[in-house]
């Protein structure tokens, strides 16, 4: 009897311990489905980055046009699932453009249980719903994505004809900007009407980095936002920019700071840098003008090498594919990886476009800030190491 006691005692807290790992579990994951008219495909893709900033690439099934989703996650996290739906995909004769209107947006956080409801014609017109979040969410993108589809469809119309009619590829030019225009102008009117709501955050966080709302408005926006949201991972990137807004600005000494996120893994320090002027290049290799502008980089770090330290911090790519990218090509000045919280220099610095360009003086007082490829800030530094 006394064995039989402990046996049973025993299954009882192996039960008890497996029903808490359950409830962890299910605590921890989230879920997405929906029957969607028009999903005629046999998988979605998605692609997320987990709390350590890895991202998380996955596919998800679909059989008669449902799917369900689930995965873990510890923080609210945006994630979008591309459909793999051909009508929906904004095809040019070298590539395609990546239409929001062409996927599944959605907020999820742990436990939630979320579900979109909708079609998809030549874009996803379906929403999510299931939590607050969403609920805000599905409002304002139900309002802007079929503008932002008839958007991108008068793109292509553009395309297929700006060489044989200069006239009216202009008047498109005119449509295509009148769309876009309001577009800004509604999630605008959705972030200052919603201010506590986490998808009105996340879509502040959203436009700064795309540079779709001025620094100075963005920062009145965020200081309208309840202090009760600071442990909200969107506001804290909204913070993080809005910080760098600020110390960032022409003229100003820029802030030292140290970090391992290097391609050996030892500490590097921006203050030893002193001394010489610094060229600070935000690159990835995904972006075509960042590749393209390389060889100059090279170019102007041989050519004033005892004057000029170029400092390249990359987003997106692991230490090993900057390493196959850079080490054939000789672009060895020294490489960061923008990672998560102190190490998140894209914030930081109030990235809002690759390639940029921070050009700093001997003292460590930036100089100048370019945004896009383009000549002007080799035109500088031939001005100020001449």
């Amino acid at each position: 009897m006394k064995k039989l006691y402990i046996s049973s005692l025993y299954c009882l807290l192996i039960f008890q311990f497996s029903c808490e790992n359950n409830e962890l579990n299910q605590l921890s994951t989230f879920s997405v489905s929906g029957s969607i008219e028009g999903l005629d495909t046999s998988y979605m893709t998605t692609s997320y980055s987990d709390n350590m900033g890895n991202r998380i690439n996955d596919t998800v099934y679909v059989e008669n046009n449902h799917f369900i989703y689930t995965a873990k996650i510890d923080k609210p996290t945006h994630i979008v699932l591309w459909p793999n739906v051909e009508r929906t995909i904004k095809r040019t004769k070298t590539g395609y453009y990546p239409a929001k209107s062409s996927q599944f947006a959605f907020l999820a956080s742990p436990g939630d249980k979320i579900i979109f409801k909708g079609k998809v014609s030549d874009f996803v017109d379906a929403y999510p719903t299931g939590s607050k979040a969403n609920y805000d969410l599905s409002i304002i993108n139900s309002s802007i994505f079929p503008m932002v589809n008839k958007s991108f469809n008068l793109l292509l119309k553009k395309g297929e004809i700006e060489k044989e009619n200069a006239l009216y590829a202009a008047a498109l030019d005119d449509s295509i900007k009148a769309l876009d225009d309001e577009v800004i102008r509604k999630k605008i009117d959705f972030i200052t009407s919603n201010q506590n709501s986490e998808a009105a955050i996340w879509y502040l966080s959203d436009m700064m980095m795309r540079n779709q709302i001025s620094d100075q408005e963005a920062v009145s926006v965020f200081r309208n936002i309840d202090l009760k949201n600071k442990g909200n991972p969107f506001y804290k990137e909204i913070e993080m920019r809005v910080k760098g807004i600020e110390t960032t600005m022409i003229g100003r000494p820029i802030p030292d700071f140290k970090t391992t996120n290097t391609l050996d893994g030892k500490l590097f320090e921006f203050s030893s840098l002193r001394g010489k002027y610094v060229l600070i290049d935000f690159w990835g290799t995904w972006c075509a003008p960042c590749v393209t502008e390389m060889p100059k980089l090279k170019e102007y770090q041989e050519k004033y090498n005892q004057k000029l330290i170029v400092l390249g911090i990359n987003s997106g790519d692991s230490k090993e594919k900057i390493e196959k990218f850079i080490i054939p090509k000789q672009y060895n000045w020294k490489h960061l990886l923008s990672g998560n919280g102190e190490d998140d220099f894209v914030l930081k610095f109030n990235v809002s476009g690759f390639p940029t360009k921070f050009i700093i003086d001997p003292s460590g007082k930036i100089l100048y800030k370019f945004v896009g490829g383009g000549a002007d800030s080799f035109k500088a530094l031939d001005e100020l190491l001449k």
